[in-house]
């Protein structure tokens, strides 16, 4: 018998999970339907990510949420390569790796821990002193920097509509404009044996009825980007040239993504202050504010031109530890795939395993930690 799984929510992690569903339909039974509020894929919090893929190089070293982000990052080589070939979409997908500048002269010391471990884990990565940084990277300046080449960065809103066009040649029915304000909305001919809540903030009105006791599990974390052309920065043809991740001595991180024909994703800030949250975003504060930063590491950007900013809210946890997966209690036939904060885009292959194991098997053998009511 057949049965019905209905998606709510097209952004990163309902797309790849939808793809991952499609490919055991056949033997599963199973028929999937993907709703999504607006006219096209990824234009939540997906839409607004510069899709880079940091998790060799996080410096804390163990514990679930460090597992479940490399179990992740191992998935995207060969997903990204079955994608392009099945899809022959242009996916752009960076594999030079990830250099981290850091502000603070104590950095290398940190990573002393950092690196043997992560080797031990297959993960090879290697400090940079000042000097050698001058001579590999001359247009960047800092006490030194980590180069991890396992870490990786893809175009988000690409990415999902390779997802999206191999989803729907797998069989998969995506329903554009069916914006779902409660689960009892969802249209009257699916008859939904699973429904998975991928949808991020707007998850919170979803499950207010299936959760009273929790006014929000989620709370938005506003974050901006520009888009940059400078030429003449880089010295390495673009499948050569690493992403940049600036760690300041203060303030908050960013990334520098380049994109070809001298030009760069920058981004991205995160307003927590209230009196920030009132403000539309993007803001000209925050284009300064990335741009002076950027500057701060290598002068060069400030000869850059601004051709685009943009803005989006992270769906983060409230009183639980991102992201949110497993069953909704009480209720055994909805799902939860939400709250990745700033992993969404890194974190959405094993998200879509762990949630097709559940589906299927009613548990999953990959590093996770199940949603409970604390």
């Amino acid at each position: 018998m057949t049965s019905q799984v209905t998606i709510i929510g097209c952004g990163v992690v309902g797309a790849v999970l939808a793809y991952e569903l499609s490919k055991v339909a056949d033997r599963a039974d199973l028929q999937i339907t993907v709703l999504e509020a607006k006219s096209k894929p990824a234009q939540g919090a997906t839409g607004a990510a510069l899709g880079v893929l940091m998790a060799a190089c996080g410096h804390k070293l163990r514990g679930t949420l460090v597992s479940m982000r490399l179990a992740s990052l191992r998935l995207y080589d060969d997903l990204v390569a079955e994608l392009i070939s099945q899809t022959q979409i242009e996916i752009p997908y960076y594999q030079a790796g990830i250099l981290c500048l850091y502000g603070d002269a104590n950095a290398e010391a940190r990573c002393e821990t950092l690196i043997p471990y992560r080797q031990k884990q297959g993960f090879p990565m290697h400090w940079l002193s000042q000097s050698e940084l001058g001579l590999e990277y001359p247009q960047f300046q800092s006490h030194g920097g980590l180069y991890s080449p396992s870490d990786r960065a893809i175009h988000p809103i690409k990415f999902v509509q390779g997802l999206v066009e191999a989803a729907a040649a797998n069989g998969v029915q995506f329903r554009w404009n069916c914006a779902i304000a409660s689960l009892a909305d969802l249209p009257p001919d699916l008859k939904s044996d699973w429904i998975v809540i991928t949808s991020g903030l707007g998850a919170n009105q979803l499950l207010a009825p299936l959760l009273p006791s929790y006014e929000e599990l989620l709370q938005p974390v506003g974050g901006q980007a520009i888009r940059v052309h400078l030429p003449n920065l880089n010295l390495k043809p673009l499948n050569s040239q690493p992403i940049v991740h600036i760690e300041p001595q203060e303030g908050s991180n960013m990334n520098i993504v380049p994109l070809g024909n001298d030009q760069f994703w920058i981004g991205a800030t995160m307003e927590f202050e209230a009196s920030q949250r009132d403000q539309q975003l993007p803001t000209e504060a925050n284009i300064v504010l990335l741009l002076d930063r950027a500057i701060e590491f290598c002068p060069e950007f400030a000869k850059a031109t601004v051709l685009e900013t943009w803005a989006g809210d992270r769906p983060q946890p409230k009183a639980h530890k991102a992201p949110i997966l497993g069953f909704v209690p009480n209720h055994p036939n909805v799902l939860l795939a939400i709250g990745h904060y700033r992993n969404g885009i890194l974190m959405a292959p094993l998200t879509a395993q762990i949630t097709r194991d559940l589906i299927l098997h009613g548990k999953s053998d990959l590093p996770w930690q199940k949603f409970s009511l604390q």
